[in-house]
């Protein structure tokens, strides 16, 4: 917590890079924020190990490599290596005969570095050969010959209005490796694109996130690299265009976009829909969370908008109106996304509403205290309004009454009695496609 209250998300400074701190900055395609569970992350993670893998005329054990410089004998000639291009002079005493058989001995001691770049001074020629049969299956180390990215390029650090607050230079796969290891839960970054990768020898410029991920991945299984299982948690980059608010409570109540907030004096946080712990806010009917309005996140007539939340009812009773999310309190021009009737969701403002009927008509739903569902309300520049519940369209109604010209203070579980998770609002009218992409989203934890 900064020093005035305000939550924000800061990078670790990583050892031997060059920082530079940018005031409230920002970066043209925020939608490309990354977090430390997000595939691309992942996959950076493996691309940037020391590449082991790279086989040398005197180096072919895969899971670690000799540095350099080295002393070798080469059919009993003592060579000393102290750059790539030493490897020739090896080379050119093995080539002498095609008939003998070559041999090749180090001059202890050596060095030899390992995939997460730690070190090990070896002293004997059974120390070597023990290192050597440690090593697994030769497919689960990175070869440079297969891909590569090509340095020096840019990341960026972003605070909790996804605004830039530090921009990392990256000269080294070792400098990304220790930046991708020290990342924390909950800080996001982004590439600065275009960059270049090489490919079987072969440079390519990269664009976005998507071209990088399907390049690394595709380059990856080409060279039959095994991938242990990538996690999936991709959300902080997802549908980022128009986001307003965007609060996960995962044991905050905190929204990263920054706006101001005014939690229940107690909060209670529970398991979300995936099973992770404190990462869902339960509510008790006599809770709410107020959002401060600001022109960041402002909606008001004549704005296309979108509400995105998921919710666990523990009210079954029948008359109970409770509001998930609300612009403005009764008496004002505003809106809210509730359930009523049965727990059934509906969107109103003062004088229409739109109902989940399928969910009115299911009594079984009525009672349902066990699931999650989650609940998307779009609102076009037309004023129709589409009510999604778990991927699928309910609802649409065409509203002659307006949401309100003065922009009001937000309100979160007002009267509601159940668990709450994942709020999005958006400045815009999210496409169906979008809202199938939100509703396939892991918990955000």
């Amino acid at each position: 917590m900064g020093p005035d209250g305000s939550h924000f998300f800061m990078l670790v400074a990583v050892a031997a890079m060059a920082v530079s701190c940018q005031e409230e900055s920002s970066v043209e395609d925020s939608s490309g924020a990354l977090s430390p569970d997000s595939s691309l992350t992942y996959l950076l993670g493996v691309i940037a190990e020391n590449p082991t893998n790279t086989q040398t005329v005197i180096d072919n054990v895969p899971c670690f490599n000799i540095k350099l410089p080295v002393t070798v004998t080469a059919n009993s000639q003592v060579i000393t290596v102290t750059n790539a291009n030493d490897y020739a002079a090896v080379e050119a005493v093995f080539d002498q005969s095609s008939t003998d058989t070559d041999q090749l001995g180090y001059v202890f001691p050596l060095t030899v570095a390992f995939p997460d770049y730690t070190e090990v001074v070896v002293s004997s020629q059974s120390q070597f050969n023990a290192l050597a049969n440690n090593c697994n299956d030769s497919n689960t180390y990175m070869d440079s010959n297969c891909i590569a990215i090509n340095y020096p390029f840019k990341l960026y650090a972003y605070n909790s209005s996804f605004q830039v607050e530090n921009t990392y230079d990256m000269d080294t796969s070792k400098e990304l490796y220790t930046f991708i290891k020290g990342l924390q839960a909950n800080q996001f970054y982004s590439l600065n694109y275009p960059m270049s990768i090489t490919i079987g020898g072969q440079a390519l410029v990269i664009g976005n996130n998507a071209q990088f991920q399907a390049s690394a991945q595709s380059a990856l299984a080409a060279c039959n690299i095994n991938i242990p299982g990538e996690p999936g948690c991709d959300n902080p980059g997802v549908l980022l265009d128009d986001l307003i608010l965007y609060m996960t409570f995962s044991n905050s109540v905190a929204d990263l976009k920054g706006s101001d907030v005014t939690p229940p004096a107690q909060t209670t946080f529970v398991a979300d829909r995936d099973g992770n712990a404190q990462c869902a806010l339960s509510f008790n009917g006599s809770q709410q969370i107020k959002v401060i309005s600001s022109a960041e996140n402002s909606i008001v007539q004549g704005n296309a908008f979108s509400i995105s939340i998921w919710f666990r009812m523990q009210n079954t009773e029948m008359g109970d109106y409770e509001h998930m999310f609300r612009k403005g309190l009764q008496g004002e021009a505003g809106f809210n996304l509730s359930v009523f009737d049965g727990n059934t969701p509906l969107f109103a403002v003062p004088s229409a509403q739109v109902w989940d009927n399928n969910w009115n008509q299911d009594a079984d739903l009525w009672q349902d205290t066990e699931n999650w569902h989650h609940l998307v309300l779009t609102f076009d520049v037309n004023n129709t309004a589409r009510l999604y519940r778990d991927g699928v369209l309910q609802n649409s109604e065409n509203f002659s009454a307006n949401t309100g010209a003065t922009a009001l203070d937000y309100y979160i579980g007002q009267d509601f009695t159940g668990f709450l998770d994942d709020l999005r609002v958006y400045r815009k009218t999210l496409s169906e496609e979008e809202v199938q992409t939100l509703f396939e989203l892991e918990g955000d934890c």
